[in-house]
């Protein structure tokens, strides 16, 4: 009994030993060929997203990638979800902070940060909102705005130095460039415009005479809006002592030194009548050896500090030569006292911007850098020695400023082209008529100008 059993039993293990075989290999082969669902439900996806088999679902990045959510979008590259709702937000008026992907909202932090209140700024460094500075306060110099944050006057995104000013593009960008008023000195009524360097009445340079005031008819005073170049009558009832060598200048009515546009000097200065002009002695402005102090460039003692000035009392110091760069002379008229870079018009060196000049009516006759104040052409007449300048059109020949000859106090004068007195008429184009180059009243030997004959 006992042997049939077991023989029972072992033809019944092994039977079930073959069955569980089969079964297991059956059961491994469906294993390695996982079931694939997008297969199987025919899902389709929409590009960039791309179907996960194990559970038909579109993702980004396919199996084992995430779902996007809405106003979110594949990128394929990173196969990351990346919010749309920054698209076209721009934080730039609310400095510090960043958009927030999650709700498209500016937050001090970016996406979790805070929303800081219309009185309150963003510290982009702490990530925390903090109360605003008042800007009420705040007076920024042309084209600058004030910065909430910390109060400081802005060109655009920075702060200009002191030396410097805030200068608008054609395409409104802002810059900071050299500020030509800081060695400049108004007379009269006159400001200064930094992007030129140009004392202006109103917004207009005035011409060799004129001066800054209310037009007629307004005895009673004028805003400063209204105010023309006209000619002056500041000298009526003003008496020049006949040995001080000074005369009255008609724009402010003061004795200067030398005439109208020359330096005012002080109680106890002398006018020396050089050249160049000077205003010597006085405290502050003698010599150890008891000697005057002699100043360069056209430029006076003041003697409240000792300092050589343009202008002298009151006036501007002028830079020194540093480099490549020559010191500064000084240029008096009678609308402003002014340190400008020198220059020879014959071979003009100047930065750019600015063109060489020979001012016939400045109290003492100089060439310098300047930017034009007009663009009077060849022929044409002029009111001030930076005036005349010719601008062609694009491809044509090069920018080139033009002598105003004639000028005098009151009295105009005509644009010509500068030449080298030294090359004779081959210095000047002789069509359509010849021209001879003739020498500069009160200029070095060999500048000259290019004058037409009949």
């Amino acid at each position: 009994m006992s042997s049939l059993t077991s023989s029972f039993s072992a033809r019944r293990l092994s039977v079930l030993v073959a069955v569980s075989a089969a079964f297991g290999f059956a059961f491994g082969v469906g294993c390695s060929g996982a079931r694939n669902v997008c297969q199987d439900r025919n899902v389709k996806c929409d590009n960039p997203l791309v179907c996960d088999p194990d559970d038909g679902k579109c993702k980004c990045g396919g199996r084992g990638g995430v779902e996007c959510q809405q106003d979110f979008v594949c990128n394929p590259d990173s196969n990351t979800c990346q919010s749309t709702r920054c698209a076209g937000i721009n934080c730039a008026s609310k400095p510090g902070t960043s958009c927030d992907v999650l709700t498209g909202e500016c937050k001090c932090g970016g996406t979790g940060g805070l929303l800081c209140k219309d009185d309150e700024v963003c510290s982009p460094n702490a990530r925390k909102c903090k109360p605003a500075v008042s800007c009420n306060d705040v007076a920024c110099p042309t084209n600058q705005t004030c910065e909430t944050t910390t109060g400081k006057c802005l060109c655009g995104t920075v702060a200009c130095a002191d030396s410097e000013t805030c200068s608008v593009g054609q395409d409104n960008a802002k810059t900071c460039v050299p500020d030509r008023c800081s060695t400049t000195t108004c007379l009269g009524s006159t400001t200064c415009d930094s992007s030129d360097g140009f004392c202006k009445c109103n917004g207009v340079p005035c011409s060799t005479g004129e001066a800054c005031q209310c037009p007629m008819g307004t005895d009673g005073g004028c805003a400063d809006t209204a105010k023309v170049c006209r000619p002056s009558n500041a000298c009526q009832g003003v008496t020049c002592a006949a040995t001080s060598n000074t005369l009255c200048d008609p724009v402010d009515g003061l004795c200067k030194c030398g005439g109208p546009g020359g330096p005012a000097c002080g109680a106890q200065q002398i006018c020396s009548l050089g050249p160049p002009l000077q205003c010597q002695g006085g405290q502050q402005c003698v010599n150890p050896d008891g000697g005057a102090k002699m100043c360069a460039g056209g430029t006076s003692c003041d003697p409240e500090d000792g300092k050589c000035k343009c202008g002298g009392r009151g006036g501007a110091v002028c830079n020194d030569a540093m480099g490549d760069n020559p010191a500064d002379v000084c240029v008096l008229n009678t609308s402003q006292q002014s340190c400008r870079r020198p220059c020879d018009p014959r071979s003009p060196d100047c930065p750019n911007g600015t063109y060489c000049f020979f001012d016939t009516v400045a109290a003492t006759p100089t060439a310098y850098c300047a930017p034009p104040s007009d663009t009077r052409l060849e022929g044409q007449d002029c009111l001030n020695a930076t005036a005349c300048f010719d601008a062609p059109d694009a491809g044509s020949a090069q920018p080139r400023a033009l002598h105003c000859a004639g000028l005098a106090m009151g009295q105009r004068g005509f644009c010509y082209a500068y030449c080298d007195v030294t090359a004779g008429m081959q210095g000047c184009v002789q069509f359509p008529k010849p021209q001879l180059c003739l020498q500069i009243a009160g200029a070095p030997m060999g500048f000259g100008y290019c004058q037409p004959q009949n």
